[in-house]
């Protein structure tokens, strides 16, 4: 069992991940958590957003901004773009890789949307078990 301290929950969302410089890669999101999100991308993608999987600059964690659409509270798709600290760089495979962000300074509205998103998914998987 899993004994993490945010609950997270499996999502299969388009993501863009935008890098210092500005560039814009299209990723995609597959975990969620009130805290972070996990994407996976190409190796290739991995090194552009974290050179060979290093994340950190000057000694502190890269942030950089993560935009991904999430269904609001009346279940219209609504962009989001969220600053975000990276965690974690970690291959999957040697074509395919994995990224942890942390959330930045967002704002209550958003982090009470989310609380909201997963406790529904929670609920949709206790009903269905």
């Amino acid at each position: 069992m899993e004994n993490r301290l945010y609950q997270r929950i499996p999502i299969q969302v388009s993501a863009t991940v935008i890098t210092e410089q500005g560039e814009r890669i299209e990723v995609v999101a597959v975990d969620l958590s009130s805290e972070g999100l996990g994407i996976e991308c190409s190796t290739r993608q991995r090194n552009t957003i974290t050179p060979s999987g290093s994340f950190l600059r000057n000694g502190k964690l890269l942030e950089l901004l993560v935009e991904f659409k999430l269904y609001d509270e009346v279940n219209a798709l609504s962009k989001n773009t969220v600053k975000c600290r990276v965690v974690f760089s970690r291959r999957l495979s040697s074509e395919q890789c994995k990224i942890g962000f942390r959330f930045v300074d967002i704002d209550d509205e958003f982090h009470e949307r989310l609380i909201q998103l997963i406790d529904r998914a929670k609920m949709l998987n206790i009903s269905r078990k």
